[in-house]
């Protein structure tokens, strides 16, 4: 049956001028018009106990690194270097013999900080293994795949990237930033294009179910052109992706982003580059150096070749928005520097920016930051002791970018952490972090900012703020139906869950019936 209406408890709109309604009416897949008056139609979807939203953004994540992860050995729940051998023995027994074991998600401070070496994946059999950290800018590597490296003690560290060494000088098996990817990656078997179409199925119907309805996705020139628009022109797409190119090495390809032709569900809109690595890496470049060690991270990229921006510019100029990671305070201020040089407009995203130098924050103003707060979850414990509690006013800063008059979007990183929208909105309301402690409690949002950062803000940061982001007249029919007020529901002790999820005017998930839709 075609909807037409929908009506419930509450519906809010994202828009200031006309923020309640509480019916709206839908025409071709877009708003047609709210009241408060539901309609007398049978072609009408009662939604009378929920509370609605606009549908949720996801502005920074990786969606087919994320629908591969669904099927690929998590390594988070390990909280020692027994149950992380455990795992490993575990699938490696249910893989071929000629496959590589591929996994993610380990974080040391699960076990006391100790970072593992190529002899913790010895169970992974005579196979090449991969552990990536939870952030993904570190791996470790068994003796096998170390082997088809061809480490030694003469092999050096590319530039923005560390081989660790035992004190012999033999690598550990360790490989930090660049020298994962650069030495590392391009060994490892991709995946098939059939997997990763799959990938991108699951990813969405994932998606789909925690309430988002729109993406900033973070992918290679060559899997937005085999597989998001194809996906995009047979309409198997069930989320809008504005896609952020991860190419990074110039010349820029720009013609083949040209040629992307999408519609309303896909659209190539940036290209990325990398400022510096991660606080759990410890490779985040810092102003001072960090507490627990000798160092303060690394530059990586443009920054650290010191043409960030001549790279915006060139960006900019081809039609398409920077996109930059930069987390630690160095970074940051580097990126904001090359910004204020190559971008009057402010159209670069600053994403993460997890650590910020107060004297800088007034200089954001008008400028789009695009945070994760469940990083605040994972990484504010750290913070802690890799900073020290002299730099803990320049970490998760978000009332204060707020406050500074900042664009602030969120977003997931995910597969680096969950993409439940409604886990971010309840780590940046209330502050507590998986160890179940508050940390920056100033910097607490309410619920109508964390939900505007995630749904206003993010379309804006993905420049698609007139149709995304809000529910009104001639916006996308996106929506989310939660089953309670997320205004004023006590986010410590349970978040909103979802009921419905709607794109385009089409019930794309239905929790009472436990089913995604395709």
């Amino acid at each position: 049956m075609p909807i037409h209406h929908v009506t419930a408890a509450r519906i809010w709109t994202g828009d200031t001028t006309a923020p309640w309604a509480k019916c709206m009416s839908i025409e071709n897949g877009l708003i047609d018009s709210l009241d408060h008056k539901p309609p007398q139609s049978k072609h009408t979807l009662n939604l009378d106990e929920a509370w609605i939203l606009p549908g949720l953004i996801d502005s920074h994540l990786h969606l087919l690194m994320g629908g591969l992860s669904l099927g690929r050995l998590d390594l988070a729940g390990a909280r020692s270097r027994e149950e992380f051998e455990k795992l490993i023995d575990a699938h490696a027994a249910q893989l071929a013999p000629d496959r590589w074991l591929e996994s993610f998600g380990w974080n040391e401070n699960n076990w006391g900080g100790e970072k593992p070496n190529s002899t913790w994946l010895r169970s992974a059999g005579n196979r090449p293994a991969i552990a990536w950290r939870c952030d993904q800018h570190s791996a470790v590597i068994n003796q096998h795949a170390c082997a088809i490296l061809g480490l030694n003690l003469q092999t050096e560290s590319p530039a923005g990237g560390t081989i660790v060494r035992d004190s012999s000088g033999t690598p550990t098996g360790l490989l930090l930033e660049q020298a994962a990817w650069k030495l590392l990656v391009p060994h490892i078997p991709q995946p098939s294009r059939a997997m990763k179409k799959q990938a991108c199925a699951d990813a969405c119907a994932y998606l789909l179910s925690v309430g988002v309805t729109s993406v900033g996705a973070m992918e290679y020139l060559e899997d937005i052109e085999h597989i998001l628009a194809p996906a995009c022109s047979e309409s198997a797409l069930r989320v809008r992706v504005r896609a952020t190119v991860l190419d990074r090495e110039r010349p820029l390809h720009f013609a083949r982003a040209d040629a992307i032709h999408g519609n309303d569900f896909l659209r190539v809109i940036g290209f990325k580059s990398f400022a510096d690595g991660t606080l759990g890496s410890s490779t985040a470049a810092m102003i001072d150096d960090y507490s627990d060690h000798a160092g303060s991270g690394t530059l990586m990229e443009h920054a650290l070749e010191g043409t960030l921006a001549d790279w915006m510019r060139e960006v900019l100029d081809a039609g398409y928005s920077p996109s930059v990671h930069a987390i630690g305070d160095r970074a940051l201020g580097e990126t904001l520097r090359a910004a204020i040089k190559s971008d009057p407009q402010k159209r670069v995203r600053f994403e993460h920016a997890q650590t910020v130098h107060p004297d800088t924050l007034a200089q954001f103003q008008g400028r789009i930051i695009s945070m994760q707060p469940f990083h605040k979850a994972t990484d504010a414990p750290l913070a802690a002791t890799r900073l020290g509690s002299h730099r803990q006013n320049r970490v998760f800063q978000f009332r204060e970018f707020l406050r500074s008059g900042a664009r602030l979007a969120f977003g997931s990183d995910w597969p680096i952490v969950t993409a439940d929208p409604l886990e971010g909105m309840r780590v940046a309301i209330t502050g507590v972090a998986l160890d179940g402690k508050v940390y920056g409690a100033k910097q607490n949002l309410t619920p109508e900012e964390a939900i505007a950062a995630y749904t206003t803000g993010a379309a804006d940061c993905l420049g698609d703020s007139r149709l995304m982001g809000r529910l009104s007249p001639g916006s996308f029919a996106d929506f989310v139906a939660l089953d309670r007020n997320p205004f004023a529901c006590n986010w410590m002790d349970e978040a909103p869950q979802v009921v419905m999820t709607m794109v385009g005017g089409v019930v794309q998930y239905d929790a009472r019936a436990q089913v995604v839709l395709r």
